[in-house]
């Protein structure tokens, strides 16, 4: 509306007196808040904004207006601009309500997709825009060309988004452009023939000022934590979905935002689960200077990976070369481990971080990086114990002294608390999972953790605690392995337990020698046990089985799955496979294989160890088969699945080995087609997941060298 200056209101008009004040004389204006129309027409204004003297007029020009005379679309009513007197024209309880009004009403357009063009008021809610933002592909991934050049060479998990880059220095800030651009939630469909956009799609729009330069930008980030939620096994459990994707759609400079370590992270595995990047190369012995100068990723894969590093090499990153360009994946690990790392130097957000290296343990894990994975994963369990994570009341110091207190504040809620709780068992898995391939020491002795058992998923989605602490199963509870409360622990409970079940059967193995020397009874030979196994052939007496701690082991091994819940026993009910059940159910078997391994001579009729190893190698082989005869995409499986299975074919290698000693024609064939179709699935899951991949390259080597027969691979 314009409005023109005057000069200052009299004073003694302002003031007034009590026979001229607005409340004795309501109709009676102060001088000056008539319209300049009015005054200068000599009638009566009532001060409305038009008001009903200029309202009249105009309706009376529109109705008589001659042929061809143009009127005004409204009626020309303007004010002077008077301090003090405008605001009192409108009560502010109504101005107040009306914003108010006015913003819910946004708000509804901005929820249904449909905002309209002419949105330029000031008081705009933008908490919401940033899951909808467009993305700017080249400030995402830092790189200096867009992402498109990350074109995809593996079918997988399609975005359908209408990517659009943005220019760091908008031309047009103004509420309704940011409005304007508002495209659709990112969804998550399957399409085997899915591709990357052209670069014909992308334009230039406005975008966060806030936004941190090396996160991909809002359109892209939410659609990798989306992917990230919806197929790793562990998201849901590490962090609460639902709090978390809130936060999300928070301003980057909102305390509640995630840490862009955690940010990082998230993209970097959630990289695996979708085409909208493409996925990291393998490292090849031979890398020519310049080989990836056009970033045609899978052409060098497929040119060089007969030159690729063994597949137990720990240090892959040997064969990099100074002309190596990160991928997508690769660039987000690094800026994650460096700001998760300058942030607890810092002192700052120390849990979240914790999180963030945890999550960078799993993506060094997926890609075969033993090293890393070791390393940092010994970072985060523990750093539980300052974070105060491993331990729940009332397992205290007896000594005041030795209480130290947790670096984190005490938790807000019960989500909170059981946020914290979940993340300590995801390292504490983690950390037995990936040193039972190798005999380096675990991180943290079972002897310092005394957590409570997670709750059920069901509780931990709605933020309820049904049990009391004391009730609840700890990691010191009796029977801990043998004894399920079917109304406390579900697929995930039963993840955990078989956890310390790993670590129980590497504990003995590598401190066999130790504990004996030091004169643990546990580890004391028993005559009693003299019947239950064979002799060796060199000293019977010596036989590491015929210690009680063995004998402990073996059996909560071989009874720990047939205590699940009767509801929990079938890890694939009706072809739905539920991730952490599955690989509960394969963790025995595993421990029993780990367990009896050293001590099986497979070329002997009578040895106990020998059948075990061999019962459970076919027991692992069973939970193949019933994942694969659904259409359940394996690949989304834990990765320690991929290692099972692989320790289930190489003990069939084994036994396909005596076979061949043997001349039994008939058991080398049913052994040779076992190890094929687990070698087969390997292969599968290995389309998405390096670590699978070298499993089968090892499987493959071992079966090579031991059989002298290369595996063929079908379907």
């Amino acid at each position: 509306m314009p409005k023109i200056s005057t000069a200052k209101p009299d004073p003694a008009s302002a003031s007034g007196s009590s026979s001229s004040t607005p409340s004795q004389h309501p109709n009676v204006l102060k001088r000056n808040q008539a319209c300049h129309q009015c005054r200068r027409r000599k009638l009566v204004c009532d001060a409305n904004r038009p008001c009903s003297t200029c309202v009249r007029s105009h309706a009376h020009a529109v109705t008589h207006a001659p042929a061809g005379a143009v009127v005004p679309d409204h009626p020309e009513c303007t004010y002077d601009e008077i301090p003090g007197i405008i605001g009192a024209l409108d009560p502010p309880k109504n101005r107040y309500e009306k914003l108010e009004n006015r913003i819910n009403e946004l708000e509804a357009l901005l929820k249904d997709q449909s905002v309209s063009a002419d949105m330029d008021s000031p008081n705009l809610d933008f908490s919401d825009l940033a899951s909808t933002l467009p993305l700017n592909s080249a400030s995402a991934t830092g790189l200096s060309s867009p992402i498109s050049q990350f074109q995809p060479s593996l079918a997988t998990y399609q975005m359908p988004i209408n990517f659009t880059t943005v220019d760091s220095s908008p031309s047009d800030p103004s509420p309704s452009a940011l409005a304007s651009n508002i495209s659709s939630s990112p969804t998550i469909q399957i399409d085997s023939g899915a591709s990357m956009p052209s670069t014909d799609q992308f334009s230039y729009d406005v975008f966060w000022p806030s936004w941190p330069p090396d996160l991909p930008l809002p359109n892209m980030l939410r659609h990798l934590v989306e992917v990230f939620f919806a197929f790793h096994p562990h998201a849901g459990r590490l962090f609460h979905g639902p709090t978390f994707m809130a936060s999300l759609s928070l301003p980057p400079s909102h305390p509640k935002f995630p840490p862009t370590s955690v940010l990082h992270a998230i993209c970097a595995v959630g990289s695996l689960y979708t085409v909208a990047v493409s996925p990291t190369p393998e490292i090849v012995k031979d890398m020519a200077p310049g080989m990836f100068n056009d970033l045609d990723y899978g052409a060098a894969f497929m040119s060089a990976s007969s030159a690729s590093p063994s597949a137990d090499e720990i240090f892959g990153n040997r064969y990099k070369t100074k002309h190596h360009i990160d991928s997508f994946a690769e660039q987000q690990i690094k800026l994650a481990r460096r700001a998760a790392e300058e942030a607890i130097w810092a002192g700052k957000d120390l849990f979240e971080n914790t999180q963030a290296l945890l999550i960078i343990v799993w993506w060094y894990w997926c890609n075969a990086k033993w090293v890393e994975v070791f390393m940092t994963v010994a970072q985060v369990v523990r750093s539980g114990m300052p974070l105060g994570i491993n331990v729940s009341s009332p397992f205290h110091p007896i000594s005041e002294s030795l209480r130290a207190p947790s670096l984190i504040p005490p938790p807000e809620d019960l989500v909170e608390d059981e946020t914290r709780r979940n993340t300590f068992w995801l390292a504490y898995a983690m950390d037995r999972m990936a040193s039972c391939s190798n005999g380096w020491p675990m991180s943290l002795d079972d002897q310092d953790v005394s957590q409570l058992v997670p709750a059920k998923g069901a509780n931990f989605d709605l933020g309820q605690n049904i049990w009391p602490i004391s009730e609840r199963q700890h990691a010191h509870t009796k029977d801990l392995l043998l004894i399920h409360p079917e109304d406390q622990v579900d697929s995930f409970g039963l993840y955990i337990k078989g956890s310390i079940l790993l670590s129980k059967v590497k504990a003995y193995n590598l401190r066999f020698r130790s504990k004996r020397f030091s004169g643990d009874p546990a580890f004391a030979y028993a005559s009693s046990y003299s019947e239950i196994w064979e002799r060796d052939a060199e000293d019977g007496t010596m036989d590491p089985r015929r210690t009680p701690a063995f004998v402990e082991v073996d059996h909560i091994a071989t009874m720990f799955r047939q205590t699940f819940p009767l509801h929990l026993r079938n890890p694939v009910p009706d072809g739905v496979v539920d991730s952490h059940l599955y690989t509960a159910c394969l963790i025995p078997h595993l421990a029993i294989i780990l367990l009896h391994d050293p001590h099986a001579h497979v070329d002997s009729a009578g040895c106990v160890s020998a059948f075990k190893i061999l019962e459970a190698a076919r027991g692992i082989l069973d939970l193949v088969y019933a994942v694969r005869s659904t259409s359940y995409d394996i690949s989304l499986l834990d990765n320690f699945c991929a290692f099972a299975w692989f320790m289930a074919g190489r003990v069939l290698v084994r036994f396909w080995h005596a076979a061949q000693e043997a001349k039994s024609d008939e058991q080398i064939i049913t052994l040779r087609a076992e190890v094929e179709y687990i070698a087969s699935a390997i292969a599968k899951f290995g389309e998405r997941i390096p670590l699978a991949n070298r499993y089968y390259r090892m499987i493959n080597d071992l079966a090579m060298k031991t059989c002298g027969e290369k595996i063929l691979v079908t379907g």
